[in-house]
């Protein structure tokens, strides 16, 4: 497995965080009330590439994804971390590793889990969400689940495809819109939102659901700004 995600890496952008990388998080989201939620001391933890198929291949399964992560988990949970994030989570059986993880260690922090998504209906993996949150809406040790490294032009309609399949709080933070080209090493404009359209699609994303906003990959400080202004502003 380590082998599979090194070969990974080799063609992730810089800007990325890698698979399985540890890291504290400087990204800031907003409440749907427009509040600016400073995650800095927020641990995010098993990320997953967005832009791959959601298979690791047959020699991976629960256990082995399981064991990947389960030191990794324990580290960051001595560290203290207000909120444990899986974020960008391509598949069901890597969403039950985490869930079944803060089971079997009894976690007591908060934690969300969010998927992404490359055709704006599917994990991408290709299994449906229901089946991904059918496994997560069992579980009291995940607070909010969500879509983040997701096109934009996704997110509304995900959030509506969400609200009935969980109860619990949904999270968004898309990317740019951007695609990144993993042969090339360079990222591809396509419909790409600037702070204009997240201001605008910020309020429709609230309307609709969600209760955390903010960006991921190619968005900025000023993007997280204009988010915060508008969701003040019609709060």
């Amino acid at each position: 497995m380590e082998d599979s995600l090194r070969s990974l890496r080799d063609t992730a952008p810089s800007s990325m965080t890698l698979f399985g990388a540890l890291y504290v998080s400087s990204k800031t989201l907003i409440s749907s009330s427009g509040s600016t939620w400073n995650t800095w001391r927020l641990v995010l933890i098993f990320w997953s590439l967005p832009l791959i198929s959601g298979s690791y291949g047959p020699d991976v399964d629960l256990d082995k994804l399981k064991d990947f992560h389960r030191r990794r988990l324990q580290v960051l949970v001595e560290a203290g971390p207000d909120l444990l994030a899986f974020e960008t989570i391509p598949n069901k059986i890597e969403a039950q590793a985490c869930v079944e993880l803060l089971e079997e260690q009894n976690i007591e922090v908060p934690s969300w889990i969010c998927f992404s998504s490359v055709d704006g209906e599917n994990a991408p993996s290709g299994e449906r969400f229901k089946e991904c949150l059918d496994i997560i809406n069992k579980s009291n040790k995940v607070q909010a689940v969500g879509i983040n490294c997701a096109p934009p032009h996704f997110i509304e309609a995900l959030i509506c495809k969400f609200k009935e399949l969980t109860k619990k709080a949904i999270v968004v933070y898309p990317n740019s819109g951007e695609v990144w080209d993993g042969r090339a090493k360079r990222w591809l404009p396509s419909k790409c939102f600037d702070d204009d359209k997240f201001k605008l699609f910020a309020s429709r994303w609230r309307d609709a659901g969600a209760k955390l906003i903010g960006g991921c990959c190619r968005t900025t400080p000023s993007t997280t700004q204009a988010i915060s202004n508008v969701l003040k502003e019609r709060s």
